[in-house]
């Protein structure tokens, strides 16, 4: 099972792509660069990759009887450790697809895509909230699995009328499975309470907050560190920060501090079991009082990524009141528009830096003041 897999050896993962024919062929392309941008994340090796055109999914094995044997064959031949789907599958299509890759390697792992940001998020878990927020969004990934590993072990109970031994398991792995989600939920509910208490008396005591967000790996961290003097992760990775972190910014002509709030960079298609997980974390996002959407400027698939943070955000109740769009990464941006940009976000006050370079960072300042103050 996913969560007994070590990752103490580089894995050999195989992805498989499983395609709309009708689906935008670029946007395809697009989706399969981001999945193996996951796999590199946790220091994984990409053998190969397979591709199938489907109009709907397997509603066994999730991809054909005719692909399973390519797969199958890649398996044996790459050496492959996990075979990874593009997409969130159900319990026991993985299931099933595993079976019968069992046949060329008995310890092979199948994942989907929950699977793969899950083991990033071990991988990058620093303290003990992200770590309890993990457990807690994979034990509800997994319960549904733990209730079919209960199931098949219940049909080899016995006969009709009997309690089989099957059944017992299985409720004693439900008993186990609830009890050690309420365990883990209480402890982050006394996190979230001292976390509120926190964002509480930084009000009470006049503190000004500046929240970071962003699509994952858009340049959140660097931002923060500058504006702060801060050393935070900041790596070309998806998810290398998990953790809310809070500095200081100091604003000379004002003689004051500003509260400045780094945390988990968002992705497309995030289960919104991830998103709850994380909720307590994204508290400080939610009651800042000015939000900086850092956007990746390079990034062809601009417009849809700065929709998937505008999604996320208002999912957690938070508007766009106070939201300023920073366009990061001008040094490698190619003919930029800023013009057509300024114009179409021109209520989110575009601001265009070079975190690298460290152009543009006085604009982001004086704007937090003119905003803030």
């Amino acid at each position: 099972m996913l969560y007994m897999l070590e990752l103490k050896k580089i894995l050999r993962i195989l992805p498989v792509y499983v395609i709309d024919p009708r689906q935008d062929a670029q946007e395809a392309i697009n989706i399969g660069e981001e999945l193996e941008l996951l796999i590199s994340t946790i220091g994984a090796q990409i053998p190969d990759r397979i591709i199938q055109k489907l109009d709907r999914p397997n509603n066994a094995t999730y991809i054909g009887k005719g692909k399973i044997e390519e797969v199958a064959q890649k398996v044996n031949e790459k050496e492959i450790d996990v075979v990874v789907l593009n997409t969130m599958v159900k319990p026991g299509q993985i299931h099933a697809l595993k079976v019968q890759l069992q046949q060329v390697k008995p310890d092979i792992e199948v994942w989907d895509r929950v699977d793969l940001i899950l083991q990033i998020f071990d991988k990058h878990a620093q303290t003990q909230e992200a770590k309890l927020q993990i457990k807690l969004a994979r034990m509800n990934y997994m319960g549904p699995r733990i209730y079919g590993m209960g199931y098949v072990l219940s049909r080899q109970g016995g006969g009709i009328g009997t309690l089989g031994v099957g059944e017992t398991n299985t409720e004693l792995m439900r008993r186990h499975w609830r009890d050690e989600k309420k365990r883990i939920t209480d402890q982050l509910s006394k996190i979230q309470k001292s976390r509120k208490q926190q964002l509480d008396r930084r009000k009470r005591a006049g503190f000004k907050t500046v929240s970071i967000v962003g699509y994952t790996n858009a340049g959140k961290s660097s931002l923060f560190n500058l504006l702060t003097g801060k050393n935070n992760l900041a790596k070309n990775v998806l998810f290398a920060t998990l953790d809310s972190s809070v500095g200081k910014m100091y604003i000379e002509e004002l003689h004051t501090e500003v509260l400045v709030t780094d945390t988990i960079g968002f992705i497309r298609d995030l289960p919104p079991l991830l998103i709850s997980a994380f909720k307590s974390t994204l508290m400080e996002s939610i009651n800042a009082d000015l939000l900086l959407h850092v956007i990746d400027i390079s990034d062809p698939e601009i417009d849809s990524k700065i929709d998937v943070v505008t999604d996320i955000l208002k999912e957690l109740g938070r508007n766009d009141d106070n939201l300023i769009y920073v366009f990061n990464k001008i040094d490698i941006a190619k003919d930029i528009n800023k013009e057509a940009l300024v114009e179409k976000y021109k209520n989110f006050s575009p601001i265009f830096i070079s975190v690298k370079k460290k152009e543009g960072i006085l604009a982001v300042k004086n704007c937090i003041k003119s905003k803030l103050f």
